[in-house]
């Protein structure tokens, strides 16, 4: 009884030391320096805006002019594409290699270039069964759908990387 005593006080004041030190779980940054992110791209409905602002955090305040932002993410383009991987007995495609790829501009509040054009490229595997096509085309739209999470994911990984603390 003790000793659990003992190992529970020294694990407390462990993990008290541990923000000290700068330790942060991967996603759990402080978000606060991001809150004048002027998000623009596609329409305001598109599905990786709509990524990316959630993934900016509460710090953000939706509908910031562009005048009072002190970052400007600019999503210049998003494409997606497919290709065969392999091919069954019959010669019909039996994997797919789904890819995203997403082009960003990300400026300073003065316009200068903080980051040259830079692009996001994700792939997944996608394994077509013949004998169940609506199955298959839920599971890609689902992937793309991850896709675009984790392609807003690393936009914002970049930005948080590039703005000033």
């Amino acid at each position: 009884m003790r000793y659990i005593t003992a190992f529970m006080a020294l694990t407390l004041v462990l993990l008290s030391l541990l923000p000290g030190c700068g330790f942060r779980l991967a996603g759990s940054g402080d978000s606060a320096h991001l809150q004048n992110v002027f998000v623009q791209g596609g329409s305001a409905n598109h599905e990786l805006v709509h990524f990316v602002r959630k993934s900016l955090g509460p710090g953000l305040t939706d509908g910031v002019e562009p005048d009072h932002a002190g970052i400007h993410l600019d999503i210049l383009s998003e494409e997606t594409a497919r290709e065969v991987l392999s091919l069954d007995a019959s010669g019909k495609a039996r994997e797919y290699d789904l890819m995203l790829n997403v082009v960003f501009e990300v400026r300073g509040a003065n316009s200068d270039d903080a980051l040259s054009r830079q692009k996001v490229r994700i792939h997944r595997v996608l394994v077509f069964d013949k004998h169940d096509v609506l199955g298959s085309g839920e599971e890609e739209q689902q992937l793309l759908h991850e896709m675009r999470r984790e392609a807003a994911q690393r936009i914002v990984q970049r930005v948080r990387a590039i703005s000033p603390d």
